[in-house]
This record gives structure tokens, C-alpha cells and sequence, in this order.
């Protein structure tokens, strides 16, 4: 055999490792991309299981929020440390959705507590007076779109009147 020959087959060897180490990375990214996806989704339920759990344990304020009783100062309190923890979660998937870990249809789903909590005269105002501030600006303004586009949301009245 001469050296051409063995140049020759060195190389095909050579280029065949190439092939198998680029096939092998894929398949470690598209790995890593499921875990990463799982790891979100798992930490987008537990900030809503969270953030239930907060509203339950505050489920007095909401049946003052749907009818229209005048709210306390402690009340008042109450439902905007709610609405922040709320808008916090939904600050954290927006971000997730514009990183590519979220898909639209999902980010679509989750932003609707953005119009459960906010499309009410109520909840406008705090959005105006208070949310706001609370987060990114780039956020705040797929929320100012997002209300401006919206009919007031009727979710929580129809949670205390679904059995009636």
C-alpha cells in the first residue's frame, strides 16, 4: 500500500469522525433543549400552584373584588401583593416565550391571568398606578398592548357563581 493510499483512507476516517461527533452533538443539544423545556415548564407550574395557593388563602378579597364591596387598606394590600406575585409569573413566561422556551399557544394561555386581573376598572388602575413598575418595559408594554385590545374579563365572577 502506498502513502497516497493511506493519506487517502485517513482522511475518509477522519471525515467519518466528523460526521459521527456532529451526529453525536445534536442529539446532546436536542437532549439538553427537552430538559431545558421540562425544567421551565415545571417551574411555570409551580409558580402558578404558588401563586393559587396565595389567592385561595385570599379568597375573601376576591369575593370583594366581584361585588364591587369597597376594599380595606389591608385588602388593598392583600390583592396587590397577589396581582405582583401573579405578574411576576407572568413577567418570568413572557421571557421564556420570547427565549424560545415556550411556545405560543402555551404563552398565549398563561397571559390570559394578565386579563383576569387587569381588564377589570380595578384592575386597570393598579396595572396603571402600580404594575407597571413592577417589571421589565418591554413587558409592560405587551401588557399595555395586550389590555388595550381586551373587553373587561369576567373569570372571577363566574368562579363565584359557577354553581349557582
Amino acid at each position: 500500500m502506498n502513502w497516497d493510499a493511506i493519506g487517502a483512507v485517513g482522511e475518509v476516517v477522519a471525515a467519518l469522525a466528523v460526521v459521527f461527533t456532529l451526529a453525536y452533538l445534536a442529539t446532546q443539544i436536542r437532549q439538553n433543549n427537552k430538559l431545558l423545556r421540562s425544567g421551565s415548564r415545571q417551574t411555570l407550574i409551580a409558580n402558578d400552584v404558588s401563586s393559587l395557593t396565595t389567592n385561595l388563602e385570599n379568597a375573601d378579597v376576591f369575593a370583594k373584588l366581584v361585588s364591587n364591596q369597597s376594599l380595606s387598606p389591608e385588602d388593598q394590600l392583600r390583592l396587590s401583593f397577589m396581582f405582583a406575585l401573579d405578574l411576576r409569573n407572568r413577567e418570568f413566561e413572557y421571557f421564556q416565550y420570547v427565549d424560545g422556551l415556550l411556545d405560543e399557544e402555551t404563552w398565549h394561555s398563561y397571559r390570559q391571568v394578565v386579563l383576569i386581573n387587569h381588564s377589570s376598572e380595578l384592575g386597570r388602575k393598579w396595572w396603571n398606578e402600580i404594575g407597571k413598575g413592577f417589571v421589565d418595559p418591554k413587558f409592560a408594554n405587551q401588557i399595555d398592548s395586550l389590555l388595550n385590545q381586551s373587553e373587561q374579563d369576567y373569570t372571577y365572577t363566574k368562579m363565584s357563581k359557577w354553581a349557582n
